[in-house]
């Protein structure tokens, strides 16, 4: 480690002498990126080193749980949103086919579908489900049919 900090100053030192006795020109703006390139590389010089030594992030950030909280309500809002988008977008999809239908999505704690409740008449039943699977992407034991008479 102090060998490469002694190579930065050392580098330093000879980029400041190259400027001073550098005359303006063309070839002082080449001979500056040269310079300049071995500057970046005597700075990346210790990289690898670095990059194969095991370096633990825990030894940087606490990730602790007693710093960190669960904000329950906030999941709880996010859940609920994401099974009214679902619910909604179910129900546009049966006015759209025609449907006197409706449906709602109920999810879990991982934000899984547990069950879809659909509300339909009895001729539509079966269009109604394949909908609901092909919409939802889930299987038919997933859904329950409460089918209304007409």
């Amino acid at each position: 480690m102090t060998g490469w900090i002694l190579s930065i100053v050392g580098m330093v030192l000879m980029v400041t002498l190259i400027e001073v006795m550098l005359p303006d020109g063309e070839t002082s703006k080449y001979v500056k990126g040269v310079v300049s390139l071995m500057v970046v590389y005597v700075v990346l010089i210790p990289i690898p080193h670095f990059l194969n030594a095991k370096i633990d992030i825990n030894t940087f950030f606490n990730f602790s749980e007693e710093r960190y909280q669960i904000n329950s309500s906030f999941i709880q809002i996010i859940k609920e949103d994401k099974q009214s988008y679902l619910s909604e977008e179910l129900m546009s999809i049966f006015r759209r086919e025609g449907l006197e239908a409706s449906g709602s999505v109920f999810l879990n704690g991982s934000d899984e579908i547990t069950i879809v409740l659909v509300s339909c008449i009895t001729e539509e039943k079966d269009h109604a489900i394949e909908l609901t699977m092909k919409t939802l992407g889930i299987k038919e034991d997933k859904i329950v049919i409460h089918e209304v008479a007409t």
